[in-house]
């Protein structure tokens, strides 16, 4: 099947290259991309902070993480995604200001792969250290944390990595047969 390689080729790796920084054009294109992204009634409720490696907000932005997160350190950039739940549209009683900053991020993300950059989103973090190293308003909730950067040539760091990160990089990518999540006129219904 034929779809867009910035998707099929998408990957989030677990290391990145610590020499090579984020050209600012590069970085201005994600921004667009991210802008771009639909939203409920247009709100575009998404707040970005990009924390640099000389940024100083930087070491408080990495004790947030999770142990299991420690190797996103080494990427140029982390970036926190926040929004006020407030702001959102209220329908159905749905979390809209997280779907809406989620397709957002998913727009950097292609943006990313086509810059020829890499995004690795992450869950592990603590939300009140997170919220308080970059500043967010107490009522923002903050939806996702991503690793910025290129990735590095594993190849030529392989020997030096830990057992368990060697695991991870050595799995296939892959994902579930479509008949499992999708479906035609009812939940369970026809498949592919």
């Amino acid at each position: 099947m034929n779809i867009l390689p910035e998707i099929s080729k998408r990957k989030s790796p677990l290391v990145f290259d610590e020499n090579k920084e984020v050209e600012k054009a590069k970085l201005d294109a994600l921004i667009e991309a991210a802008r771009w992204a639909p939203s409920c009634f247009n709100n575009q409720e998404w707040n970005y902070v990009f924390v640099g490696r000389k940024d100083s907000t930087r070491k408080a932005v990495e004790d947030s993480l999770s142990l299991g997160n420690g190797w996103a350190k080494k990427a140029p950039y982390i970036v926190l995604v926040g929004a006020d739940p407030k702001k959102a549209c209220d329908t159905n009683g749905l979390p809209y200001y997280a779907y809406d900053s989620g397709l957002s991020v998913m727009t950097l993300v292609i943006e990313a792969e086509h810059q020829g950059l890499r995004v690795h989103q992450m869950a592990g973090w603590d939300e009140t250290k997170a919220r308080k190293a970059v500043g967010f308003p107490e009522n923002f909730r903050v939806i996702v944390v991503f690793a910025l950067g290129y990735e590095a040539d594993v190849k030529k760091i392989f020997d030096k990595l830990e057992e368990r990160m060697k695991d991870k990089l050595a799995r296939p990518r892959t994902r579930k047969d479509a008949s499992e999540n999708f479906f035609f006129g009812s939940f369970g219904g026809k498949k592919l």
